[in-house]
């Protein structure tokens, strides 16, 4: 048996042989203890804390980050999408000159065989549909 299970044992014997009194006792006054500590240490740490507090000169932290910006974040992306018009000027009357520069004809390049197979795609996924 080593000497620290050799302390252990003499002190279960030793609690063993208290009544029931003492015990409580023992409870009492180690609980007692455990407060007193307790409240000296919160008391210490406050006057710690407000003394640092009123120094006038605040601890100031810097964080270092291990990622660049350039990696963490996206890029600004731009302002306008070439070829797309964001705003055009409002007219309450148009003809066909004016729209011309705003509309173009989707028959115009061969795109009907396109419609005819989208439309039929679509057909069937709604009649597959429940």
């Amino acid at each position: 048996m080593g000497k620290f299970d050799q302390i252990i044992h003499n002190i279960q014997e030793w609690f063993q042989k208290l009544s029931s009194g003492q015990k409580r006792r023992l409870a009492l006054s180690c609980t007692i203890a455990f407060a007193v500590f307790l409240t000296i240490s919160v008391i210490i740490s406050m006057s710690n804390y407000n003394r640092k507090k009123n120094t006038g000169n605040p601890e100031r932290i810097t964080i270092f980050s291990p990622i660049p910006a350039e990696e963490l974040f996206l890029p600004d992306e731009p302002d306008f999408i070439h070829g797309v018009i964001l705003e055009r000027e409002q007219r309450l009357n148009w003809n066909e000159q004016d729209a011309a520069e705003y509309w173009q004809d989707p028959l115009r390049f061969g795109e009907e065989p396109w419609r005819e197979k989208i439309e039929a795609t679509v057909d069937l996924i709604f009649e597959r549909v429940p």
